[in-house]
């Protein structure tokens, strides 16, 4: 048996790429102390032999069987410091992890069910709180009777979300009758191949909600084990709906915000209200509000880190986001800096029509700015691309910063006008 000090693995559940296994090398040497990363994931799961030989160890299984996840994970359960899941797919087996661990800091699996489930997540803020959710009904199939539902304790405009799904997938917003039948009947048609190809383990649901108009924010913040919150800068959002995509996902993504100070707590206060409705404890959370006429109203927290964001908050204010992960499940304090070193914008791209991909215009320019210190393809010449609410992945993401606001959002907006997704 080893001693409680010598615990030496972060245990990742479901996926992991190379970044991670970096990140625990960066953190083993801010924290002198060294960390090795490990996976457990389904039989099905690919792994890269270079990630694999980085890894303490790799644990394929059935990962429902839990005698047989109990027994892959028993060579090295005293050895497990941290368990860390980054991915909503993963919250299930995340939860089971929770109870076959005890001793380690973690979420509960209740909490973990009701973060991953939309509609247990609005129940839970409604009991808590009814200001910061807006009205919802549950919809399990097509029909006439659901659509007369929805007009009548709903209205318009609405927005369609299935329960259990990230990325803003088949996330539409309706603005009257027609509208909403026909894409809630699309929605029903595509949710069970969306949740067979996200291995989400839940029975595909559909919420249907008021559609909260405002300003779009995200917040990532560290809970400890007694529901202590901490918080990391505000990162202000544009939606694709506010720049003419007929889709929800998140187009642009920038920090330092130029919220007031004073908004920026009371979007704070109602994050924690979120967190604690759901329980969530021992964890990072992202939460994705709205600034109405109303107040602050909460779209949805998830248990993990939000995308990309390391990469924002470490450029804008030296933030190891990553690193203050791994710190709350250690149950240390995380570190957070406040003073802004730069400004940074982070825009996706979607083509505006689904189709082939046939070019994508004005990426060899943009690779040669120097305010862009990141360009992430998705997709290549020859591949099918489509919208963000089918599924579909964004075909090209750019960050750029610069030393001041102006600066950024001027060349945010060159990447902006050189870049067109050709599709055919």
């Amino acid at each position: 048996m080893l001693r409680h000090e010598e615990k030496d693995i972060i245990l990742f559940v479901g996926k992991m790429e190379m970044a991670p296994v970096e990140d625990v090398a960066r953190f083993s040497k801010e924290y002198r102390k060294k960390y090795v990363p490990a996976l457990i994931t389904s039989l099905g799961t690919k792994v890269e032999e270079s990630l694999e030989q980085r890894l303490a160890f790799l644990v394929r299984c059935n990962t429902k069987d839990m005698k047989a996840v109990e027994k892959k994970l028993r060579p090295y359960a005293d050895r497990i410091a941290a368990i860390i899941s980054r991915y909503e797919f993963s919250m299930p087996l995340y939860g089971r992890l929770a109870e076959l661990f005890p001793y380690l800091r973690l979420p509960t699996a209740h909490s973990l069910a009701v973060a991953s489930n939309k509609i247990n997540m609005r129940r839970a803020f409604r009991r808590y709180d009814k200001k910061i959710t807006p009205r919802f009904v549950v919809v399990k199939r097509y029909g006439e009777a659901a659509v007369k539902k929805i007009i009548e304790k709903i209205g318009f405009p609405c927005v369609i979300k299935p329960a259990n799904l990230a990325k803003s997938q088949l996330v539409t917003v309706c603005y009257y009758k027609e509208e909403l039948k026909n894409n809630l009947k699309v929605t029903m048609q595509k949710v069970q191949k969306l949740y067979h190809n996200a291995k989400v383990e839940w029975e595909p649901t559909v919420l249907v909600e008021n559609f909260m108009e405002g300003q779009m924010y995200s917040i990532d913040a560290y809970v400890n084990s007694r529901g202590y919150m901490e918080y990391t800068p505000i990162i202000e959002i544009k939606t694709g709906k506010d720049v003419g995509y007929d889709d929800f996902f998140m187009y642009t993504q920038i920090t330092p915000s130029i919220l007031n100070p004073k908004e920026e707590v009371k979007a704070q206060k109602v994050v924690a209200k979120a967190t604690h409705a759901i329980g969530l404890r021992s964890s990072t959370v992202h939460a994705e509000i709205m600034r109405t006429q109303q107040g602050w109203k909460v779209i949805e927290v998830g248990a993990r880190v939000g995308g990309f964001r390391d990469r924002l908050l470490n450029t804008a204010f030296g933030i190891h986001h990553t690193g203050n992960d791994f710190r709350i499940h250690l149950g240390k304090k995380p570190i957070i800096k406040r003073k802004p070193l730069k400004h940074v914008g982070f825009i996706k791209f979607f083509p505006k029509k689904p189709g082939r991909l046939t070019a994508i215009q004005g990426i060899k320019k943009v690779e040669d700015m120097k305010a862009v210190i990141k360009v992430t393809q998705n997709k290549k010449v020859g591949d099918f691309c489509g919208l963000s609410r089918f599924g579909h992945p964004y075909v090209l993401g750019v960050t750029v910063a610069a030393h001041s606001r102006s600066k950024m959002l001027g060349e945010l907006r060159k990447v902006e006008k050189l870049i067109e997704i050709k599709t055919g």
